[in-house]
């Protein structure tokens, strides 16, 4: 049987990414990888995992990191850092992975389930999702302004579709088992581990990251 395997926020892991692969037994010519995003930043090689995602054919989604990545592009506060870094690691290739980051959906719909990066704005249609929402939202506070402020409940509270919804971006929380809901960004950069939801089994698989790469109190 055909399985799919969607994994959690790489964040340029590559090493923990190849021994995920080899944990689950990954067969290039059966099984289908979808990333939930953030394949980039923060981790040693986000070229690695782009040329591994883009050369493979494998499907991701739009992540906040892509997403600022092209932003980075035209100017501004997006141009610094690891977007400055990775502009300059994909040198002549950088109009090739800009053009096919411009191509990522911001959500893959299934017959089985939902994979968005961050999460569904409560009450607005998935097909109206707005990116800088479905890409960053953790708490909502009604209007998407202050998405990170705990005061406010976890978007999924809201969640009461029957489809399961699968997604990454909050590494802080880390893995989330709900009835419709399954969290797997279990924070491999910061030092915890690389995760994936394997279908439809239902199987969680994951493997420890080989250092910390970013301290989450810095």
């Amino acid at each position: 049987m055909k399985r799919q395997i969607i994994i959690g926020d790489v964040h340029g892991c590559f090493e923990e990414l190849k021994e995920l692969l080899d944990k689950v037994k990954f067969n290039s010519s059966e099984d289908e990888l979808i990333f939930l995003g953030d394949l980039i930043n923060k981790g040693p090689d986000s070229v690695k995992v782009l040329e591994f995602v883009k050369k493979g054919n494998h499907r991701s989604i739009l992540g906040n990191h892509e997403l600022g990545f092209l932003k980075a592009q035209e100017g501004g506060k997006y141009r610094s850092g690891g977007n400055l870094k990775l502009i300059e690691q994909l040198g002549a290739h950088l109009d090739e992975y800009v053009q096919w980051m411009k191509e990522l959906p911001l959500y893959i719909e299934e017959e089985s389930f939902i994979a968005i990066h961050g999460g569904l704005e409560p009450d607005v249609e998935l097909e109206k999702q707005r990116p800088e929402i479905a890409t960053r939202i953790r708490y909502w506070d009604g209007v998407g302004e202050d998405m990170n402020n705990d005061s406010h409940s976890p978007w999924f509270e809201y969640y009461e579709g029957e489809k399961l919804v699968i997604f990454g971006h909050w590494a802080a929380l880390g893995l989330v088992v709900r009835e419709n809901v399954i969290g797997l960004d279990t924070g491999c950069v910061w030092g915890g581990d690389l995760s994936a939801l394997i279908l439809p089994a239902g199987e969680i698989v994951s493997v420890s990251a080989k250092r910390m790469y970013k301290d989450p109190l810095a």
